[in-house]
């Protein structure tokens, strides 16, 4: 019994459940040139997954993958147009595959799985990479800045779940196919954004400190 209380104090026992692999259900859109600030248009279905390295009770972090499509047209802005655009309406359709690293910083103190309905709300940010692929041209590769905030809470001792919407902050302004179409320079719509906002759910795949043989026996 007293290697059990050795082996398995409360820090060891965190440090046994540090992982957590998951899916991701939700949504996405666009925000640029053609949708400078409607938040939710034309939302689409976006799924991916997850791992969370858990690396103490406050951070985290995250890997991911998403999947989602991104559309748009101005004839839903017009009062938007600009007078330089081309006369024909501008409209884009593109399959979007983003891929990053971010870290996560829990607001409570945080054991993932540990205890049924414990919670925190949590920010995070970090680097991320999309591959994007138009219907009429070429695909592209975007680097982005991704921020957002979200909130975890324990089903069980195995399960997590939560929430999250996260802004990508592009350095490039051809998503929508517009590339600064007023001419002027704006931090906020000289490139484009994506968003994600959606339901998570992770699973506890390392499970070394369930028990202890010397003390069941």
């Amino acid at each position: 019994m007293g290697i059990c209380m050795l082996v398995f104090n409360p820090a060891r026992v965190f440090s046994q459940r540090k992982a957590d692999i998951g899916l991701f259900g939700g949504t996405a859109y666009y925000m640029g040139d053609i949708n400078p600030n409607r938040h939710f248009y034309r939302p689409s279905l976006s799924v991916g997954a997850l791992y969370r390295y858990n690396i103490n009770t406050r951070y985290a972090i995250k890997a991911h993958g998403y999947y989602a499509q991104l559309s748009g047209s101005d004839l839903d802005f017009p009062g938007l147009l600009h007078p330089d655009r081309p006369v024909s309406p501008m409209s884009f359709n593109t399959s979007l595959i983003d891929a990053g690293l971010e870290v996560e910083f829990n607001f409570l103190p945080f054991t993932p799985n540990l205890g049924t309905l414990e919670y925190t709300p949590y920010l995070s940010t970090g680097i991320s990479g999309a591959l994007i692929v138009h219907s009429d041209v070429n695909s592209q590769n975007v680097l982005s800045f991704p921020f957002g905030a979200g909130v975890k809470l324990n089903l069980s001792k195995r399960i997590s779940t939560g929430a999250e919407w996260t802004f990508r902050k592009t350095f490039n302004d051809r998503m929508d196919g517009v590339e600064n179409p007023s001419g002027k320079v704006s931090f906020l719509h000289n490139n484009d954004w994506y968003s994600f906002l959606g339901i998570f759910i992770t699973y506890k795949f390392f499970n070394f400190a369930t028990g202890c043989p010397a003390y069941d026996e």
